[in-house]
């Protein structure tokens, strides 16, 4: 029975992202199946590294959480600093000299689907949580914080630094974390689907911002 659970999860916690790879190899002509399977592989390995530095901040209990500043900056912290710090880094690793800048988005929002993709399903098998819930919001800030991060990345290896990018990335995740983090149902709780259409909002207009000639992606 367990078995049959594990399969029927890892089947659509992967159909996502499987869709949407494919969309992309259909409307993105500079998003190549190498890159984006490089790009699914890096989501991925971002897990690794995230869950280490996110179980020493938490084992030695480097913020104290009695107040919701508190649990705000720790939120800040472990979901947005350390998690974008770390996809961000890994997608470095993406030769952007090679891809053009709708390609390279497409490859970052792929990476963050992947790491999105993947935590929903060891929340899914671990904790048991809202497979429906998650797909709807942790899946989709996970892919959009890893967009902004990526226009980042690109923006830098292309010599035009826009910081402002990954900083959004970081305050964001942050901020969804911290509302998705009240009783579910409540007021606050509801402002972690407002931060998700900004997320999304804000993909767009960085990416816009940084086509002035028109768009191939999102347009």
């Amino acid at each position: 029975m367990f078995s049959d659970t594990l399969v029927f999860s890892v089947l659509v916690c992967m159909i996502p992202l499987l869709s949407v790879f494919a969309v992309m190899l259909i409307l993105v002509k500079e998003f190549k199946a190498l890159w984006g399977i490089l790009s699914i592989f890096l989501g991925f390995a971002a897990v690794i590294p995230i869950t280490a530095a996110q179980l020493a901040i938490e084992s030695h209990g480097l913020i104290i959480t009695s107040t919701l500043a508190g649990v705000f900056l720790k939120n800040l912290l472990i979901c947005g600093l350390i998690e974008e710090s770390i996809k961000m880094a890994l997608m470095f690793i993406l030769p952007s000299k090679k891809i053009a800048l709708s390609g390279f988005f497409a490859c970052a929002l792929t990476a963050g689907l992947s790491l999105g993709c993947f935590e929903t399903l060891a929340y899914l098998v671990i904790a048991g949580s809202s497979l429906e819930l998650r797909m709807l919001t942790a899946v989709i800030i996970h892919t959009c914080c890893a967009g902004l991060s990526g226009l980042f990345v690109y923006s830098v290896k292309t010599g035009s630094p826009r910081p402002l990018s990954l900083i959004l990335a970081i305050v964001l995740h942050g901020l969804y974390n911290y509302f998705a983090g009240f009783k579910s149902g409540s007021f606050f709780f509801w402002f972690s689907f407002v931060v998700v259409v900004i997320s999304a909002v804000e993909c767009r207009i960085r990416y816009r911002s940084m086509i002035p000639e028109g768009l191939i992606l999102f347009q």
